[in-house]
């Protein structure tokens, strides 16, 4: 029992160490790592006359991210199941920048209706080869207690969608020879939330996802078409997730980002060949020094991470 217990202590004593000694190493190497990249980051590629798809862009980040496409020259389809302000923004679009929008009512959860928003598209613009899978649920009525049917559109909207949109526009992507595929994940699919498991999970998942799919095109020798996730921290999109970011502490952390800023970062960095873009930059640190520690202590340090009665 004694020995067991000897055991036990020696080990804590040899992963306390190793992390005393390691995470500064990990810490200034990081900072290296990052300044070198951003001194070597390429000039964003152009896009101009590309065609591009962004689910869920009649308001918020996709309406913001549409914009920064729009912006370079990219003719945007405004995807969205509110169809009539898919059309008001579809129209701002157009009239601001001069370039090609148009709205389309899509479900992203049923792959016929994908297909059908590719073909009519491909007929109304063009071929897209870029895609924006934006998309997304944030909140059930009941935040802890959420029904099934809510469970299930969640898990559909925030990461079975990505498979159909996915499925159709790659293939689009791999006749061209070239594209651009972002997911808009979030810093919940790096960091667990307590009591936001269909969320959480699904954003995960989200990353898993697009992981897989960079090391097949790469098996498959389509270097030409570049796929970027990108994870921002809250974004100030309407009074419920600035409520909910203040209950939980959150904003005492990072302040809530704009989603103007969020789609700036996002699109050039997709466009200077970043595959993971983590917004704000010290969550990308803070996220790597965490994972380096035993999974006992990340588990200790999520529950800790909420107060039960404010988390999301």
């Amino acid at each position: 029992m004694v020995g067991k217990s000897l055991h036990k202590v020696i080990v804590w004593i040899v992963c306390i160490s190793l992390a005393v000694f390691i995470f500064p190493i990990v810490l200034v190497v990081s900072s290296i790592i990052t300044n070198i990249e951003s001194c070597r980051r390429k000039k964003e590629k152009s896009i101009k006359n590309e065609v591009a798809v962004v689910t869920g862009s009649a308001s918020g980040l996709g309406k913001n991210i549409a914009i920064e496409l729009a912006a370079r020259g990219c003719h945007v389809a405004i995807c969205d199941i509110n169809y009539d302000l898919a059309v008001t923004t579809a129209k701002e679009i157009a009239e601001k920048y001069g370039v090609k929008a148009k709205a389309y009512k899509v479900d992203v959860t049923k792959y016929d209706e994908i297909v059908e928003l590719n073909e009519k598209l491909t007929n109304d613009i063009g071929t897209a080869t870029i895609l924006v899978n934006n998309a997304g649920l944030l909140f059930h009525s009941d935040r802890l207690k959420p029904t099934v049917k809510e469970i299930e559109a969640m898990i559909n909207v925030n990461y079975v969608s990505h498979f159909w949109t996915n499925r159709v526009f790659m293939e689009n992507m791999k006749r061209a020879k070239k594209g651009y595929l972002m997911a808009v994940c979030s810093v919940a699919g790096l960091q667990a939330l307590v009591q936001s498991e269909p969320y959480s999970s699904a954003k995960f998942a989200v990353r898993t996802l697009m992981r897989i799919m960079r090391a097949e095109l790469k098996i498959e020798g389509f270097s030409c078409i570049h796929l970027t996730t990108v994870f921002p921290y809250f974004i100030r999109t309407n009074a419920r997730v600035t409520q909910m970011a203040e209950e939980g502490g959150f904003t005492k952390r990072y302040p809530l980002l704009e989603g103007e800023e969020v789609a700036q970062r996002a699109v050039s960095r997709m466009l200077c060949g970043e595959i993971e873009v983590i917004i704000p930059s010290l969550a990308a640190l803070i996220y790597r020094l965490i994972d380096l520690l035993p999974q006992r202590v990340q588990d200790w340090l999520t529950a800790a991470n909420i107060t039960p009665s404010n988390n999301i």
